[in-house]
């Protein structure tokens, strides 16, 4: 996912049947915009199950089998781990703990949310078994230095789109992390997609298309803003 990653971490199989595996916890954002004027931002968490849940919140570097124990970031959410019922709201804290960081760039890290269900209370018929998911939900944390306050919004439309031969350089020249939702290249009347989903600050994809590209060929684009809207561009080919 562009916004956030959802991964089963542990299947019990003590149970009758197993549905689509949903997080039930929501947020009310897709991403979480850490501004470097600030000492801390929160997040709103609903539980929108039918039962109560524990969830243990932390944050990391993005890879999937850390742990609140090797887990290492400059952003601490409090609290740690919490009960939610079922409808219930509640804010989450992230601190910053001051650590030196980029000051001519963005920083990315990731929220996790890791719920966990009740146990099961009624017997199980013979012969029969009960699936209990824990979920981990996993979604961006983005630290933007004070220098940076001004320009994200700006920042996808100078993304540039080079041609070269059957291949597409994708060039972010800005100090942001650009999220794509969606682009691809028009040539003629064939229409190629690009599998790009991140761009960090500073770097260059290349995007295999199996076909030729040419410049002026138009391409378009859809990116995901700081409020986790999608917003949509269209540049030439260069």
């Amino acid at each position: 996912m562009s916004s956030s990653r959802l991964s089963i971490i542990l299947v019990t199989l003590i149970a009758v049947t197993c549905g689509h595996a949903v997080a039930g916890v929501t947020a009310e954002r897709t991403r979480v915009i850490f501004q470097g004027d600030h000492r801390e931002a929160s997040l709103a968490l609903i539980n929108r199950n039918d039962y109560p849940v524990i969830l243990q919140a932390w944050v990391d570097d993005g890879a999937l089998e850390s742990t609140p124990e090797n887990a290492s970031a400059p952003i601490m959410p409090l609290p740690p781990i919490f009960r939610l019922e079922p409808g219930q709201q509640r804010s989450l804290r992230l601190l910053y703990t001051g650590e030196v960081l980029p000051s001519k760039q963005e920083s990315l890290y990731w929220l996790n949310l890791y719920e966990i269900p009740p146990k099961p209370i009624e017997p199980v018929p013979v012969d029969n078994t009960r699936l209990t998911i824990t979920m981990r939900t996993q979604m961006k944390v983005i630290y933007r230095p004070r220098a940076l306050a001004e320009g994200a919004e700006e920042a996808p439309r100078r993304l540039k789109f080079n041609a070269d031969g059957t291949a597409v350089e994708i060039e972010n020249p800005t100090p942001y992390f650009i999220t794509l939702a969606g682009a691809e290249v028009h040539h003629g009347s064939t229409t190629m997609p690009l599998n790009v989903d991140l761009l960090a600050p500073f770097t260059k994809q290349v995007i295999q298309t199996g076909r030729v590209v040419e410049v002026g060929d138009k391409v378009q684009f859809m990116w995901v803003d700081d409020d986790g809207n999608f917003q949509t561009g269209e540049v030439l080919m260069l």
